[in-house]
């Protein structure tokens, strides 16, 4: 076997055992031969007359195993199959680190995933294991949620509506984000935020957040939009009060940065994959920029057996969860505010105040989805009122059906004055909020099945009374639309599935 197969080869059969660190990958990305010898090579070669383009574009259409398989052939060969454009496309992703070329992230991705299907082989094992001294107990059946009347609608088609809300049980309508894992990931960054607030809600504390968002997105505007850049939690606190302030994030980010900065909670599986590295070079190039620590890298302990990644809430160490967060949040991060030599003002149209009272938004929603809950008979369920909100699959189905409900009313009843508008639940908000989560597709959407990009105003400064008139005109309008209560829509079943799952 020659020396580039089995570095290779080595590298792709590596078997961790439980007592060791898993090893990173031991890939070589140069060449073995000397420049000259390369040269002499590719005179000689029988495809010298063949275009090198011409060459690029089949290869670009061979598998990764024929790849490897060409490259063994000649000088030329390896070096062609070894073109980013090829790798590119082999990862299914625009991404790019700072730091490294399509290939490395190619070759470090599959045998990353590689490792992961082993110690997921022995997650199954042990889960399987301990699942045999489980007792099956008697257990109650899982709740029955009421199911909304069906009512007479005379229906005529609106923006990207095509039938009535009320005639399907599930969301009708599609939307470009992933609302049903963005609405979970929302949750646990807001719940994470606020087992820190007490560090973080201090006015020098919101200062450098504000500042080091500000900086952070310079970043990100100086950079090519594929260039994965990862913000600390104290900046995607502050980006998050931004984002909800969807025509405010428009028009700041054109006048700061000359284009929209897109946002995502959420990434893919490569991305997931990137993100230790991303951080390394954001810390890198926010260092070089700013002349400030953007945040601590992670110590790396050799003699420190690895924590599972993989964690089973009843089983402990067996969880099959992967993160699937954009930002980092890891324990040697801290809140702080120090002195810096540049004093900088707040660029942003949105203030400290807005940051802190959002703060406040997760508490007000729990409050109110319990307060919900007992207007509405629902039998079988047994949680107190300071349980956290119900993210099932189905809870989060009744959720999608309120907020369709929402954008239909919105196509419906258009703002005139600037207040005429359908104020929302903080049921409703829970995947409206994740719908803003990815600005770029929140407005496509908007315009899609709207017909103009809906904004979102979290705490409205207006007279109280017009407010309330305004509420109840909303309220109004919906029990007439939809036979329900807005209050409580989103704890209702459309049609006549009224039992949620055990499997959800």
């Amino acid at each position: 076997m020659s020396k580039r197969r089995r570095l290779f080869s080595n590298a792709m059969t590596t078997v961790p055992t439980n007592n060791m660190r898993r090893p990173r990958p031991s890939i070589t990305w140069e060449h073995l031969w000397p420049l000259s010898e390369t040269q002499e090579a590719l005179s000689k070669s029988p495809f010298v007359d063949v275009p090198t383009e011409v060459i690029l574009h089949i290869f670009q259409m061979l598998s990764v195993r024929d790849l490897g398989h060409v490259s063994l052939v000649c000088r030329s060969f390896k070096m062609i199959a070894g073109q980013d454009e090829i790798w590119k496309s082999k990862c299914n992703t625009s991404t790019k680190l700072h730091s490294k070329s399509f290939k490395q992230i190619y070759m470090d991705w599959i045998y990353e995933k590689y490792l992961r299907n082993e110690e997921l082989e022995r997650v199954e094992a042990m889960y399987a294991k301990k699942m045999r001294g489980v007792a099956c107990g008697r257990r109650c059946g899982p709740p029955r949620y009421p199911v909304r009347p069906a009512g007479n609608h005379r229906f005529a088609p609106i923006g990207g509506f095509n039938q009535h809300p009320n005639e399907s049980q599930d969301m009708t309508i599609e939307l470009s984000v992933d609302v049903d894992k963005a609405a979970r990931e929302l949750i646990s960054l807001l719940e994470k935020a606020s087992t820190f607030q007490v560090e973080w809600r201090q006015p020098a504390v919101i200062k450098q957040m504000m500042t080091r968002y500000n900086r952070f997105m310079q970043l990100k505007a100086s950079c090519s939009h594929n260039i994965l850049l990862i913000p600390t939690l104290d900046i995607e606190i502050v980006w998050q009060t931004h984002l909800l302030r969807s025509e405010m994030y428009r028009a700041d980010c054109l006048r700061l940065f000359h284009r929209v900065i897109d946002h995502s909670l959420l990434t893919s599986d490569i991305e997931q994959f990137l993100k230790e590295q991303a951080f390394v070079d954001t810390c890198q190039l926010y260092e070089q920029r700013f002349g400030e620590q953007y945040c601590p890298l992670p110590s790396v302990n050799e003699e420190k057996t690895p924590a599972p990644k993989y964690v089973h809430p009843v089983f402990g160490s067996l969880k099959c969860l992967i993160p699937v967060y954009f930002y980092w949040d890891q324990t040697y991060f801290e809140f702080q505010s120090k002195p810096s030599t540049n004093d900088e003002a707040n660029p942003f149209s949105f203030t400290e105040a807005d940051i802190i009272l959002d703060g406040n938004w997760l508490d007000l929603c729990k409050r109110f989805m319990a307060e919900m809950r007992l207007k509405v008979p629902i039998h079988y369920y047994y949680d107190s009122k300071l349980s956290p909100i119900d993210l099932s699959t189905a809870a989060i189905k009744r959720l999608k059906k309120s907020y369709e409900r929402f954008l239909y009313m919105a196509a419906r009843y258009p703002p005139t004055n600037g207040y005429d508008f359908v104020h929302p639940t903080y049921a409703i908000d829970i995947i409206w909020h994740s719908h803003m989560q990815e600005p770029l597709k929140y407005a496509s959407d908007c315009v899609r099945l709207v017909g103009y990009v809906i904004d979102h105003a979290p705490w409205p400064s207006v007279d109280e009374n017009k407010m309330k008139q305004s509420c109840d005109d909303t309220s109004n309008s919906w029990k007439r639309e939809f036979n329900s209560e807005m209050s409580t829509d989103h704890l209702y079943n459309t049609i006549n599935d009224s039992y949620d799952h055990w499997s959800d």
